[in-house]
């Protein structure tokens, strides 16, 4: 076991070193791995530090100690991140690693220069947890391919190279093992956790909740309860018609357009 989360950062070549103290960190969510954050890493390299987290639990990160809460996750990236002196961040978290995000924001408010969050966990009760089991077990090719339309939009065409990457990523010796058990821990009869959403809405953090119609992992009710607070300003809320619950990849346009404007690019 070590007490360090593995991450991976840009190609060779294409950081730089402006904002020095600053990075721009991606957190995936439940069964993902840091390296399907890659060509994003690579996008943002010239203007920012870029990393991207295996999380507790997840791809070389497995073994990390009680792996499985959000908010050991929050405290370990923060912790790394820290200790590579990287004073602000700016956030990126998809469903659990949404929750990690806010998490984050709110034990270090002073150290969340933004955060982006794609269909964040944690901010309603409603969570399709049996699908969620069935993911956490999935490690052959025809399971995984079956599964994963659930994870997308009607219209949005899944490659062959995304099921491949999945599946290759699931060969990892006694993942779908660990998986299954935090798993357990998304949901009790049925109910997702929830966070202190009214508080994390107030930091005076700048941040954006992007939310599909067709989730069918995180209901979108959850995003239509953010509506007033987005009104007062307090968050930046785009809510995509037909999109499911991956915006990282069914609307990078408009996830790339927030975050370059949360970098003042």
């Amino acid at each position: 076991m070590t007490d360090r989360l593995a991450f991976i950062t840009a190609r060779d070549g294409l950081e730089t070193d402006q904002r020095e103290g600053e990075a721009l960190v991606f957190l995936h969510g439940f069964g993902g791995v840091a390296a399907q954050w890659q060509g994003w890493l690579n996008s943002f390299a010239p203007h920012i530090k870029t990393l991207a987290f295996d999380l507790p639990g997840h791809g070389a990160s497995l073994d990390y100690p009680g792996f499985g809460p959000p908010k050991v996750a929050a405290r370990a990236v923060l912790a790394d991140t820290a200790d590579m002196g990287f004073e602000r961040l700016h956030l990126v978290g998809h469903s659990m690693g949404g929750a990690i995000a806010s998490l984050m924001a709110l034990f270090a408010p002073d150290r969340i220069a933004s955060m982006t969050l794609l269909a964040p966990g944690g901010y309603g009760p409603g969570i399709n947890h049996g699908l969620l089991t069935r993911w956490a077990g999935a490690s052959e090719r025809e399971e995984i391919a079956t599964l994963l339309p659930n994870f997308f939009g009607p219209d949005y065409e899944i490659h062959t190279k995304l099921v491949d990457f999945t599946t290759t990523a699931r060969q990892r010796e006694n993942l779908t093992d660990r998986l299954q058990e935090i798993a357990k821990g998304l949901a009790r009869d049925g109910v997702q956790g929830q966070l202190p959403v009214d508080d994390i809405m107030a930091l005076d953090i700048p941040k954006a909740v992007i939310w599909g119609t067709h989730d069918h992992v995180l209901p979108v009710d959850q995003a239509y309860s953010l509506q007033l607070m987005a009104d007062q300003g307090l968050v930046s809320l785009h809510i995509v018609n037909k999109m499911g619950h991956s915006p990282a990849e069914e609307a990078r346009g408009l996830v790339t357009e927030i975050i370059q404007g949360h970098l003042g690019l």
